[in-house]
């Protein structure tokens, strides 16, 4: 029977554990704590109980995956598992810490993997004497739920591990995406202009918070940047998007915006918090943040350019200006950012796409949405964007050519 060790009790750690209890696996769950291992244990068994409720589980069925699933306190327990995926807090030092120690622990042929979404693989493996096993199996919360795995790898890693870790992710049910060790790795580094260039629209005040998630949404997108943001967090999100910029080396085109920071400080953090972008205390959640709205100062051939664009995403209903402005700016450099990826030989043109329809729901992938607007008409507006706002609009050059 092979056995999987997983180090961490949050959330992640949690619903992981559920995926591979389920699939047959026995799991070996470690926390030093043994109060954060027993309210685990606790939240794992009332998710079985929740899906038998539904009938998506026999009884029998999750009572055998909760017998599968052991409590430990001590790492030295994983010396004989099969697999290690590491969940705990997404600070380098500490699973740089983590590593050193489970490299000596377990046997030299084990991979040991860890679920960070942004943070480098390659700086983790670096504490290990073993760097060739050390990979990324990022799973997407709710771990249980979602289908998507990024495998990530380094330079280090034999395509044996990579198969290997790819076919222990199909053993659960769910779909592997391998990718290069890059900041975000591919849903986290694409989807960042999501999230970013809405906030700019919002913090320049063209555009407001329900009428950029409308257009969103109507251009069949499953949730709109700023719901979205509060369902994250927006403290969670603004950490994710600090990472990847610093990683980057401050590349322009990741800058975090002012507004998400000063929200954090003033625990405006979403849904955790009951307000953020929007507020919960009511029965039909509201915009939070009121602004003063001033006009966009776009030439109309801009405001042409924009709106070609996002007709093109099929929208269900009619749109403002403004709407279609931040529709088009936000999906070119989706786009756009696919691109530096495929230049960077990150990950193929099908897993990128797959990636961030399984990893995000957007209804189609960014190749797929370059195919559908057109190559050379995002490139254009972007390099207009470029003009005016300086070399964070940067385009691909296989945008261009």
């Amino acid at each position: 029977m092979r056995a999987v060790g997983i180090a961490g009790t949050g959330t992640m750690g949690s619903g992981i554990a559920i995926s591979f209890a389920r699939s047959g696996w026995e799991v070996l769950i470690y926390d030093v704590s043994k109060e954060n291992v027993a309210l685990s244990l606790d939240s794992i068994s009332k998710e079985f109980q929740r899906e038998v409720e539904k009938h998506r589980i026999r009884p029998e069925d999750a009572q055998a995956s909760i017998a599968r699933i052991h409590p430990r306190t001590e790492l030295s327990d994983f010396s004989e598992v099969h697999l290690v995926v590491e969940a705990i807090t997404e600070n380098l030092d500490d699973k740089k810490a983590l590593f050193s120690k489970l490299d000596r622990i377990c046997r030299p042929e084990v991979p040991i993997t860890s679920n960070t979404s942004s943070l480098s693989i390659g700086a983790i493996a670096n504490v290990c004497s073993g760097k060739e096993r050390v990979a990324g199996l990022h799973f997407f919360n709710p771990a249980h739920k979602m289908k998507l795995v990024e495998v990530v790898t380094t330079d280090f890693n034999s395509e044996a591990v990579v198969q290997e870790l790819s076919q222990s992710v199909r053993q659960l049910g769910k779909t592997p995406v391998v990718t290069r060790d890059t900041p975000g790795f591919v849903v986290n580094r694409c989807a960042r202009h999501y999230y970013l260039e809405p906030l700019r629209f919002l913090a320049e005040r063209v555009g407001g918070v329900e009428e950029i998630d409308f257009a969103f949404e109507s251009a069949n997108f499953p949730m709109g940047p700023f719901r979205l943001l509060d369902l994250v967090g927006v403290d969670v999100n603004f950490l994710v998007s600090k990472s990847i910029y610093e990683q980057f080396f401050h590349e322009p085109r990741f800058r975090p915006v002012l507004l998400q920071q000063k929200m954090v400080e003033s625990g405006l953090l979403g849904r955790k918090t009951g307000s953020g972008f929007y507020n919960y205390t009511e029965k039909t959640p509201r915009a939070a943040l009121k602004i003063e709205r001033r006009n966009s100062l776009v030439s109309e051939s801009f405001r042409e350019m924009a709106r070609k664009i996002s007709a093109k995403l099929d929208a269900t209903s009619p749109l403002n200006d403004t709407q279609h402005l931040v529709l088009a700016q936000t999906v070119s450099m989706i786009v756009n950012e696919a691109h530096f990826m495929l230049e960077q030989g990150i990950a193929s043109a099908e897993d990128i796409d797959l990636a961030m329809k399984l990893g995000t729901n957007f209804p189609k992938g960014p190749l797929e949405l370059a195919d559908t607007v057109g190559r050379y008409l995002i490139a254009e507006f972007l390099q207009i964007l470029r003009r005016a706002y300086g070399d964070a609009y940067r385009p691909s050059l296989l945008l261009s050519y």
